[in-house]
């Protein structure tokens, strides 16, 4: 089956929908071919923001399954899960598709403010234009609305920087990741094998990742947030630091664990050197 052209497809119904006051096409799909790690392949999904006065419109799917020449498979409304404002999953035959839903009333406040000047301080409009612009940086275009709303996103792309760990912030999650730590040798010892599993891949290889980036980024050696693209990226010694197989045994989680700790305590040296130290604990 050929692929839609969800680009096209989206594109003409915004067009025409009092629903969007704006569409921009992000993500690998409108990246420079230059970008060698970026460029889209037959396993890209498309992205999309959408800037829309009725937000709630898209809790539902009857607008994508009238989408003529894109059949809808599956469809998820995930509720505030990124920068505060929802995003929808679409499962098409032959694509996918990512839509963040910005509420136009959100994306006003921020063009006001960002027109202020507050974007160079730090505070909410900061805070959020830096999570806007870390997503679009690398390549974005206006498919519609872009005579509104274009402004907004170009002080965002040329007024901030990328949010990044302060050593504090290093620090922080360091002790979160000692007390889980702990924690996790507890359920490992008491026999709660898959408590621990979930423990150790979900929260303690989270914090490694976090880690990890903002390292790489402070050695201005290319990275990307949420471990995209980590294989590209990372050195063969980074990703077997960071790589966990445990099996559900107890001895196999303990390993997997200590090793979690070993490549945490290296990332904090070369992050904050001597003024972070691994507690005594057991």
């Amino acid at each position: 089956m050929k692929a839609p052209d969800l680009g096209s497809i989206i594109t003409a119904w915004a067009e025409q929908s009092p629903e969007v006051s704006g569409l921009v096409l992000i993500g690998s799909r409108e990246r420079p071919a230059s970008e060698r790690l970026e460029v889209a392949d037959p396993y890209s999904d498309w992205d999309f923001q959408v800037i829309t006065p009725h937000p709630g419109f898209f809790a539902q799917p009857d607008w994508a399954r009238a989408l003529p020449g894109a059949k809808l498979q599956a469809y998820a409304f995930r509720t505030a899960v990124i920068g505060g404002v929802p995003k929808v999953n679409a499962v098409f035959a032959g694509a996918e598709a990512d839509f963040v839903i910005i509420p136009e009333e959100v994306a006003q406040k921020l063009l006001d403010a960002a027109r202020l000047g507050q974007h160079r301080e730090e505070g909410v409009t900061r805070r959020r234009l830096q999570d806007l612009a870390e997503v679009v940086r690398p390549g974005w275009r206006f498919l519609t609305g872009g005579e509104k709303w274009k402004e907004l996103y170009q002080l965002a792309v040329d007024g901030v920087t990328d949010p990044h760990l302060e050593d504090a912030g290093a620090r922080a999650l360091a002790e979160g990741f000692v007390c889980d730590y702990v924690w996790t040798l507890r359920k490992i010892a008491r026999g709660e094998l898959r408590t621990a599993q979930r423990m150790i891949f979900r929260d303690l290889w989270e914090v490694n990742l976090q880690l990890l980036h903002e390292l790489k980024r402070r050695r201005g050696q290319r990275t990307f947030t949420k471990a995209r693209r980590i294989e590209q990226v990372a050195t063969k010694a980074e990703l077997a630091a960071i790589s966990l197989e445990p099996r559900l045994k107890a001895a196999s989680l303990a390993e997997a664990l200590e090793k979690s700790a070993a490549t945490c305590r290296r990332l904090m040296q070369g992050l904050v050197g001597k003024t972070w130290r691994w507690p005594s604990v057991k």
